[in-house]
């Protein structure tokens, strides 16, 4: 149970601002790419937290997300999982439309977790544990800050509760 949600959102926008900045040139030391990988999968795993509550209005927890995938050419296991374009056919790309719910869980159940970066985070090549045989997820950095934004600045100014009739459960719509 999340009692105070500031204390979660501020997070994700400090985080959205240091990703921003960050730059990975090639001399980037390991602490800085590993602080990367944490500020991730803590933040996308914030989030999902913050959907499961009244804390973030309806209207995010509704909200898609534009991600492109590449299909795979051969199985990904332990030993290889971190080259993408042996495994996956880069030149060939689909997009779709996600929910937020979904692309958080991407990173929190992430199997494939590959950066590109130039100079800067591009974005980031993701599979989870279920579909890294199927496909891999490239979600651009716009993306991720998106979703950061989005709900570290989402503050509902109402809440609604009615108890569901079948269940005897409590349902709540914010906005």
């Amino acid at each position: 149970m999340i009692y105070e949600s500031s204390y979660w959102k501020e997070p994700l926008l400090k985080t959205a601002t240091w990703l921003r900045r960050v730059r990975l040139g090639k001399n980037v030391r390991e602490a800085t790419l590993i602080k990367v990988e944490k500020e991730l999968f803590i933040g996308f795993y914030s989030v999902r937290k913050l959907l499961e509550t009244v804390k973030v209005s309806d209207s995010t927890k509704k909200e898609k997300f534009e991600l492109i995938w590449h299909p795979n050419k051969k199985p990904v296991d332990w030993l290889n999982h971190h080259v993408v374009e042996d495994h996956y056919d880069l030149e060939k790309s689909s997009q779709e439309s996600r929910g937020i719910g979904f692309v958080c869980n991407l990173f929190i159940h992430s199997y494939v977790f590959t950066l590109v970066r130039e100079n800067k985070i591009e974005g980031v090549f993701v599979a989870s544990d279920k579909s890294k045989n199927q496909k891999v997820y490239y979600v651009p950095v716009e993306v991720i800050l998106s979703v950061f934004r989005l709900v570290g600045r989402d503050y509902p100014s109402r809440v609604e509760f009615t108890r569901n009739a079948e269940t005897g459960e409590f349902e709540a719509k914010a906005w």
